[in-house]
């Protein structure tokens, strides 16, 4: 135990045992066995190997590449770093492909044989760096993608990419209140089938930010109507049509600044909000709206 731990720590055993010995003769002889020891076998190491594990030698590279395939773009390029076989297969194609397809679920630039790619590596990066700009200037990052032939110049190509990529809802906003034409295309492509209509909206609100000024007020009109058309289709089974909807919409936002705004003090209660609606829409049901009410009573605000 003594040679196989110390065998990198001669000075210090020494000196320890020196001092140790002048007070305990049983370590004198521990230090006379060392020292007795020929230098050759003190420098013997165990059979526990220094370096990472190679892969090449254990795993045939269709199993190696079922392992990497679990790890993120980051990890990958740290692997390609241990050696020229770990490099090779950190480099494959399919590799890189499955990274893009994961984090960009459409792009054009997948399905279109006459476009060149010189590596999927080299695309992910490219994706990556517009993802980026887009977060800081939505513009620019799509007008970057759009020039580097990654998505087509147009609404619903667009609309599929932002659709398929998890973007910052701030930036879809600043993007989407200048291209009408692309949230046309955009909303629709959401599923809100048997969902509630307030938890509808917080899944909208978590993909598009609503604006937070009064003065964006047509914007919120605009994509309010949009999803009202696209809500009615996903469940028809409500019997309440995309105007009804559109004006439960707003309802329900102001609901849920009324009920979390502490500087409210008289709340409104559900009778209150049913009746409200009851006299505006002319509905005969009231179930579903006390549904409505008790969602985001207990859930919170629709927008943050």
């Amino acid at each position: 135990f003594v040679f196989v731990y110390f065998e990198n720590e001669k000075i210090t055993l020494n000196t320890t045992l020196n001092i140790m010995g002048q007070t305990l003769p049983s370590f004198r002889r521990i230090m006379d066995i060392y020292n007795s020891v020929p230098e050759p076998h003190r420098k013997q190491r165990t059979n526990r190997s220094d370096t990472f594990p190679d892969i090449s030698q254990t795993l045939p590279p269709e199993l190696s590449l079922a392992i990497l395939s679990h790890l993120n773009a980051t990890d990958l390029c740290l692997a390609s770093c241990v050696n020229e076989y770990w490099r090779s297969l950190a480099n494959d194609e399919f590799l890189w492909l499955g990274l893009c397809r994961s984090r960009w679920r459409y792009c054009t630039v997948y399905s279109s044989p006459t476009r060149l790619i010189n590596s999927y590596m080299d695309l992910y990066l490219t994706l990556d760096q517009g993802s980026l700009q887009f977060t800081t200037d939505p513009q620019w990052g799509i007008g970057y993608l759009i020039d580097r032939g990654c998505i087509d110049d147009s609404s619903q190509s667009i609309a599929l990419f932002i659709h398929g990529t998890e973007l910052d809802p701030d930036a879809c906003y600043r993007y989407l209140e200048k291209r009408v034409d692309v949230m046309e295309r955009l909303v629709p492509m959401y599923d809100y089938s048997k969902l509630i209509l307030p938890a509808a909206l917080r899944r909208l609100f978590s993909c598009i930010t609503p604006p937070r000024e009064q003065t964006d007020s047509s914007f919120i009109a605009q994509l309010l109507s949009i999803f009202s058309r696209r809500y009615n289709e996903c469940n028809s089974q409500l019997h309440l049509s995309s105007d009804s909807i559109y004006v439960i919409c707003y309802a329900l936002i102001i609901l849920g600044i009324d009920l979390s705004s502490p500087h409210v003090k008289n709340k409104m209660s559900k009778r209150e909000f049913i009746r409200n609606l009851k006299n505006a829409l002319n509905l005969t049901n009231y179930d579903e709206l006390g549904h409505m009410y008790d969602n985001v009573y207990l859930i919170g605000r629709i927008a943050r």
